[in-house]
């Protein structure tokens, strides 16, 4: 085995693994260009090109989707390769990564000392910065090349990098002297001195053995005139040898390795969902010969009373859908593809009733309940269907990354994988998927009253969510292009009874709050909040959710009772979206006392709440879709 394919070999057989890192999460926080942290080293996790391939995952609407995005034309979704102890095996799987950063310090705290340098009055024991080109043994040898054992190192915490994903070690020379500045001495050695315990960046100055030092803390400014770490030069560690992307006049930032905003999962999902199109082009496909004679609409009907298998296949879909698709298949025109949310809100929307008989089956079942309402006053006398999904898969695939911001998707569960986005191979022919299976509860809400509601009563309110939405904006030179389409009430009001629902159901269903996640649809195609758990193998699969559904009302009024009344009220009920002196433009009435849930819940990081939208509160009370009841 050549020393390059070394890697490959992974774990000898028989001894264990200092530790492991599930499917899922490399389909999120440690996909490719990930900082990840091992025992005794940095590393960064390289692109597909280096990994292998796992199983084959099939979801055609989620493909269709990233087609219509640049570069990915014609991907194909794979899962991420399992472990595997036998050397021997043949398929062996693996995934690579790169040592990044390659800048250390001395773990040797008389490094300064023994290295000849007098003593610091001020007690303080710099230790030296070292690249891995200095490196003896895998250490450092602070007496010279006599000592025995080489003191151990550790990976520096801070690179920098760009807000276009691009990665790069600190220049340290650049960084103490000034750009231009030359240093007095021929072969400089620098140090870094933590002062302090916290590791605030105050207390942290680099410094070179001529004198000159700095603070981290300086580093740490921003400045788009004349930045302290640097200008981008495009560097992607994470794809090997692959020449440097253009990114001019972009300045770098400082960052730290193991922050949360050094890596943003560009994460798309869906939830598999028998298509009604996808039904009929089946059907026409496998017809094909006995109808391309169509002529008319009134032809499909005629073939439906003449062949018993046509009226089998096409049955419950109109004559002037299956003449359209016949049409369509004759021009040779391309497959108009639904937005991801629509075709999943369609069929929830479509699912037929409940019956005794029932027996859940195959990837996706849903049945209507009937909502249930035991006064006349009844918040469920607002809610126009309760869907009980016993059965779902989630398909979730990686298609690239962010620095420093999150980048989300649209009201419509899409994303935009433009100017921004990082890329996870080059070029891009796979990505990483993987398939939960699990269960949830869906609900709308009575269109007609929401139509009401949001040119009536919501009307004020949504305009103070616009117009903190545009200031908001005008802060954030990188969202110039943003819209609104989440600062409207009826966004709003959902996603926040949304969040009022699952700390409410958290409590019985068996599951934690943590693990049930949302999906607000606000869509052309309809609306609707699903709550849903999904998980590899039968994690989510104990039935509570479903259960929630039987009984909504009761789960609703809880919901709401949290809403009325915050436990830092009046101050969090008085909040405004448009108060200028604030900068939370994107929520209304909502802290962590009331709406916010932990991340993972919620597609919009906890963003566009407000309880005043939901229900009375103590500062406002005519804004509310549900009344006191």
């Amino acid at each position: 085995m050549s020393r390059s394919d070394r890697w490959k070999a992974g774990v000898p057989f028989g001894q264990r693994a200092h530790g492991s890192i599930r499917q899922s999460q490399l389909v999120g926080m440690f996909g490719p260009g990930a900082l990840v942290d091992l025992v005794d080293d940095a590393v960064v996790v390289a692109g597909l090109s280096w990994w292998a391939k796992g199983t084959p995952v099939h979801e055609e609407r989620l493909v269709s989707m990233l087609a219509r995005q640049e570069g990915f034309g014609n991907v194909t979704l794979h899962a991420p390769p399992a472990a595997s102890q036998d050397r021997e095996d043949p398929n062996r799987r693996w995934i690579k990564a790169f040592q990044f950063p390659e800048w250390f310090t001395c773990q040797n705290e008389n490094c300064w000392v023994e290295f000849g340098r007098e003593p610091r009055r001020d007690g303080g024991r710099p230790r030296r910065l070292l690249h891995a080109s200095d490196l003896d043994s895998g250490g450092h040898r602070c007496e010279g090349k006599g000592k025995k054992r080489p003191s151990p190192v550790q990976p520096i915490r801070f690179v920098r990098a760009c807000r276009f994903g691009h990665l790069d070690d600190l220049d340290w020379k650049e960084l103490v002297h000034g750009k231009g500045e030359s240093c007095t001495k021929a072969r400089p050695m620098y140090w870094i001195d933590e002062a302090g315990t916290s590791g605030d960046l105050a207390d942290v100055r680099v410094s070179c053995d001529c004198g000159k030092s700095l603070r981290m803390s300086v580093a740490a400014e921003r400045s788009f005139d004349n930045p302290p770490v640097g200008w981008c030069q495009g560097k992607r560690p994470w794809l090997g040898d692959v020449p440097r992307e253009d990114c001019p006049g972009e300045p770098m930032k400082l960052l730290l390795r193991s922050a949360s905003h050094a890596y943003f999962p560009q994460v798309v999902s869906v939830i598999h969902v028998p298509e009604k199109s996808a039904r009929l082009r089946d059907a026409v496909g496998r017809l094909w010969d006995k109808l391309k004679g169509a002529k008319k609409v009134s032809s499909v009907a005629l073939y439906r009373d003449e062949l018993e298998d046509v009226a089998e296949a096409l049955q419950g879909i109109p004559d002037a859908e299956v003449f359209a698709e016949i049409e369509r298949r004759r021009s040779g025109a391309p497959v108009a593809g639904k937005k991801l949310k629509d075709a999943e809100v369609e069929v929830l929307l479509d699912c037929p009733p409940e019956l005794a008989k029932d027996d859940p089956t195959g990837s996706f079942y849903a049945r209507t309940a009937k909502p249930r309402s035991t006064r006349d006053r009844s918040p469920m006398t607002k809610v126009d269907k309760v869907v009980l999904v016993h059965r779902l898969t989630e398909v979730r695939a990686l298609a690239g990354f962010t620095r420093f911001e999150p980048k989300m998707t649209d009201v419509d569960g899409e994303l935009d994988l433009g100017v921004g986005t990082a890329r996870i191979d080059q070029p891009l022919t796979w990505l990483p998927a993987i398939e939960n299976h699990g269960e949830g509860v869906f609900f709308s809400l009575k269109e007609p009253l929401l139509a009401q509601w949001e040119t009536g009563p919501a009307e004020a309110r949504g305009r103070q969510f616009r117009t903190g939405f545009n200031r908001w904006k005008q802060r954030r030179a990188d969202r110039a292009d943003a819209r609104d389409e989440f600062a409207r009430p009826r966004y709003v009001l959902m996603h926040s009874l949304a969040h009022l629902l699952i700390t409410a159901v958290s409590l019985e269903c068996g599951y934690p709050a943590s693990a049930i996640r949302e999906r607000v649809y606000a869509g052309a195609a309809g609306s609707g909040v699903l709550l849903y758990t999904a998980a590899p193998g039968a994690s989510g699969s104990l039935g509570g959710l479903v259960q929630v559904g039987r009984d909504f009302e009761r789960f609703l009024d809880l919901a709401l009772d949290l809403a009325r009344l915050c436990s830092n009220d009046p101050v969090c009920a008085g909040h405004s979206p448009d108060d200028a002196h604030d900068d939370r433009h994107l929520e209304g009435a909502s802290c962590h006392g009331c709406l916010l849930i932990s991340e993972p819940s919620c597609e919009r990081m906890n963003s566009y709440l407000d309880r005043t939208l939901v229900v009375p509160t103590v500062e406002h009370a005519d804004a509310a879709f549900f009344d006191e009841g």
